[in-house]
């Protein structure tokens, strides 16, 4: 079964929405319409009961209306009035005076009848062939103590009639309505989502090789417009993800290809010039250089991925930073000390913060790796820890050859390096900082690197102390 539109299905809705509504509000007011004119004719016939009161006469077992025949405007009115009147005599039943209406419409009663009526309520109502009738029944008690029932009548048949005319109208007006509201609400359903259609058929447009388009917006502020915005949002964000890809496709091609090539080459070399087994062992060694290196970039690739897989465990506790930085700077001591590199230290004791203290070696690691690697003989790298608004603070700085301004903004990318010219004799594929972003991140911290070509650079990590972390 096929799917309605979303405009068939808005305007499905609130039709049916209008149709209960008029339905409900229709009916109540049929109701209620009723009532009303019920209520006006009851209050009509009260007035009339009261107005021939004053001429109703029960005398020596008779009843009748006396008034002034030569005045036609008291003689209507009582006429009109006594349109519908019976007296009866109690207890007898007897039917002593009643009006032609009621005669001709055989309105009779038997004395059963006229006794229970003059014990049953104020009004009843009578249904007959042709009308509907209310009337008023009263007791009343003549001078010889002889009791009357009278009884005033009024039809109820305009009544009736209003409403089903009014019900006519309602069954024929409220499709109508329905169906005027639904050509409307289509049309307006029509124009409220033509703009989605605008945005369906623009985003059709863009594929793969044309992510730096966008969807265009209206400028009114709308949900329309907020579609749009986020749509666009997302569409920069693919746009970076693409991009982060190819540079990813061309930086791992680029990194694999040179030591690919020398080992091919280094594989020729041995096989036409090689003489001896110490010629052979002299490519070979050269060659298991190449696959460390290759080994080391594919760990790091693998690592990485893991990692924004989310399959690395992950143990949080409390980590002495500041034990955890003086026993690196112990390892690495020698190192520094063989390019002649001095290593100054000041971490305060007790500088705990909340993380993996595996990972955070490697964020420690890792700077202090590059700052020797990158600092020139007789350079200086200085390592400081210190306790800073809630926060352990670690710097790494070195007196090596600098970042150039345009370049940092992308030192955290993979495959970046800095300084494309020496990489050929700087060891590292350009993975480390990506990594040591992605573990700062991870312990809710944050990295910042500052550098002056020729004088050197300064990478600063915030990480939450223990204590601070764990409130938050």
């Amino acid at each position: 079964m096929k799917t309605l539109s979303l405009r068939a299905r808005l305007t499905l809705f609130y039709s049916t929405i209008l149709t209960v509504i008029l339905a409900v509000f229709g009916f109540l007011f049929y109701d209620a319409l009723g009532l009303v004119l019920e209520n006006k004719l009851t209050a009509e016939l009260r007035d009339r009961v009261v107005y021939l009161a004053a001429f109703q006469r029960l005398q020596a077992g008779e009843a009748r209306l006396v008034f002034n025949p030569n005045d036609r405007r008291e003689a209507y009115l009582v006429q009109s009035a006594a349109r519908y009147y019976q007296v009866f005599q109690l207890p007898s039943g007897v039917l002593l005076v009643q009006s032609q209406e009621l005669e001709m419409m055989g309105a009779r009663l038997s004395p059963e009848e006229v006794r229970a009526l003059a014990g049953a309520q104020e009004f009843t109502d009578l249904q007959l062939e042709t009308e509907r009738l209310r009337f008023h029944n009263a007791v009343i008690t003549g001078n010889n103590a002889t009791s009357f029932l009278v009884r005033v009548g009024i039809p109820l048949t305009p009544a009736d009639e209003a409403q089903r005319g009014f019900l006519r109208s309602l069954l024929f007006l409220m499709p109508l309505g329905v169906l005027v509201s639904a050509l409307a609400g289509w049309q307006m359903a029509r124009r409220a989502l033509n703009p989605l259609a605008q945005l369906a058929a623009a985003a059709r447009k863009i594929d793969i090789e044309k992510l730096q388009q966008r969807l265009p917006t209206r400028g009114t502020g709308d949900e329309v417009d907020e579609v749009a915005a986020a749509f666009n949002e997302t569409l920069a964000r693919l746009e970076n993800s693409v991009g982060q890809m190819k540079q990813f496709t061309a930086s791992i091609s680029h990194e694999l290809r040179t030591p690919l090539t020398t080992l091919r080459g280094e594989a020729e070399i041995a096989l036409l010039q090689a003489s001896s087994v110490e010629d052979y062992r002299h490519a070979l060694t050269s060659q298991l250089e190449e696959f460390n290196k290759l080994s080391h970039m594919i760990n790091q690739l693998l690592i990485l991925a893991s990692a924004e897989a989310g399959e690395i465990q992950w143990m949080e506790r409390s980590v002495d930073l500041s034990g955890l930085v003086g026993s690196l700077v112990d390892q690495l001591e020698p190192v520094a000390a063989a390019k002649k590199i001095t290593l100054e230290t000041n971490t305060p004791p007790n500088i705990n913060v909340r993380g993996d203290a595996s990972w955070i070696e490697r964020v420690i690691l890792n700077l202090l790796d590059n700052a020797i690697k990158f600092s020139s003989e007789g350079g200086h790298v200085r390592v400081s820890v210190k306790a800073e608004d809630g926060d352990a603070v670690l710097r790494v700085a070195d007196t090596g050859m600098g970042i150039q301004a345009e370049a940092l903004p992308h030192i955290f990318e993979r495959f970046y390096r800095a300084e494309p010219s020496r990489s050929k004799q700087i060891e590292g594929v350009g993975l480390g900082l990506s990594l040591v972003k992605w573990i700062v991140d991870r312990h809710r911290g944050r990295i910042q690197v500052e550098s002056q070509v020729g004088k050197g650079s300064c990478f600063t990590v915030w990480l939450p102390l223990a204590s601070a972390s764990a409130g938050r």
